[in-house]
């Protein structure tokens, strides 16, 4: 099983500060490089689109009718794994981790 990584909440401008000890950068530098780190954060938090979170319900509704599951259980299996609320609360950037593990999934080894 994939386990999902732990972002740094750690603000921009200290991660900045950390990564460049010792350098001359100006303060116009400094504003892009946080802009940039902010903009990939945000990027990596973005929620499933609507075409991705189809595919998510799609193969959950899949597993729960081939395993004789219910889709809520299912559901539920991959929101503990992926460490959200609720399916639509899936990061775009982990659309792909949710299908191959849903394709992956054995309920009877994770139920019984």
């Amino acid at each position: 099983m994939t386990q999902t990584k732990q972002h740094n909440r750690q603000p921009a401008e200290e991660i900045f500060d950390e990564t460049s000890k010792g350098a001359d950068f100006s303060s116009s530098d400094l504003g892009k490089l946080t802009a940039e780190i902010v903009a990939l954060r945000k990027a990596h938090e973005a929620a499933l689109n609507e075409i991705e979170l189809k595919a998510v319900y799609g193969m959950i509704s899949y597993v729960a009718h081939d395993q004789s599951v219910g889709e809520d259980i299912v559901g539920e299996i991959v929101t503990s794994h992926f460490g959200v609320s609720a399916v639509a609360a899936l990061p775009s950037r982990l659309y792909q981790n949710a299908i191959e593990y849903l394709m992956d999934l054995k309920m009877d080894k994770i139920v019984n």
